[in-house]
């Protein structure tokens, strides 16, 4: 298949609802990790002898290593640090995948209240229908799916005046390899493998110091694969197979409707020409 490419991103300010809180930031960010490395070692026992003691008011090196939060760095907490020695755990992404377009594809099918990976089953079943129509009708092999939104990518709004705790623990956690300004306190972050962005911004709008997280959404491109699953494996496919100055909607569609069953059958339920005076059908 033909591998996607970005077209223009779009902003939409607004948060998505959430889809997990913000109280699970301790389990993904474990506080003896005082340096944020993603790793509990040496450093971080070394901070902590640093801190050794009563913890005076206000010293914030004395706080980040009293785990225990008795006021002081002691034996307590350096047991709960040993405790916890080691890699802090990162999220999973899963495998990756061959065919970029049945992957966006399936990940778009999760909506914002489903999972974060798109699971082999699914993906296999998505890649399948892609061969099995593009071979029933040879006029869509070359016209493939435009991405809703780039599925490695976030839009994100941070407070210039609270902490970033919880925002820091989630970019180390899903693994962010970019963080890119765009303007002000908005960022793109980037993440290591392809993921479902859009359940993805709830956690992060879920956090208080993000004003607003959402998937980096694309304007243009002119055709739209859109898949619904139905009883006994039966799937019904809306092929919209757009063409002619498609920046804002194209002027001219070929409307597909297939159905296809797990075994890779084929079936042309309709199929319908509309659009501007001047297209050429």
């Amino acid at each position: 298949m033909t591998p996607l490419n970005p077209i223009v991103l779009t902003i939409t300010l607004g948060a998505l609802g959430s889809a997990a809180s913000a109280g699970g930031i301790s389990q993904l960010c474990p506080a003896a990790d005082l340096d944020g490395s993603g790793a509990i070692d040496g450093s971080d026992l070394g901070a902590m002898l640093l801190a050794w003691g009563p913890c005076a008011p206000n010293e914030l090196p004395c706080f980040a290593a009293d785990l225990n939060g008795d006021a002081a760095v002691d034996g307590a907490d350096l047991g709960d640090l040993l405790l916890a020695w080691g890699p802090v755990p990162q999220f999973d992404s899963g495998p990756s995948y061959k065919d970029e377009e049945a992957w966006q594809i399936g990940l778009e099918m999760l909506g914002p209240a489903g999972a974060l990976t798109l699971a082999q089953e699914l993906y296999d079943r998505v890649d399948q229908d892609l061969d099995a129509i593009r071979a029933f009708e040879p006029d869509l092999v070359g016209e493939t799916h435009t991405l809703a939104w780039v599925p490695n990518q976030l839009i994100v709004s941070v407070s210039s005046s609270m902490p970033h705790d919880g925002y820091d623990c989630l970019n180390s956690y899903y693994q962010v390899t970019d963080i890119d300004p765009l303007f002000g306190t908005i960022y793109v972050l980037t993440f290591a493998s392809n993921i479902n962005v859009e359940a993805l911004a709830a956690e992060y709008s879920a956090l208080p110091e993000v004003i607003f997280a959402e998937p980096n959404g694309l304007i243009g491109g002119q055709n739209f694969w859109t898949p619904t699953p139905g009883p006994n494996g039966v799937w019904q496919w809306e092929i919209d197979d757009g063409f002619t100055d498609c920046f804002d909607g194209c002027d001219c569609h070929n409307l597909y409707v297939f159905r296809t069953n797990a075994a890779g059958a084929v079936q042309l339920v309709s199929f319908e020409q509309f659009g501007q005076p001047w297209c050429d059908f």
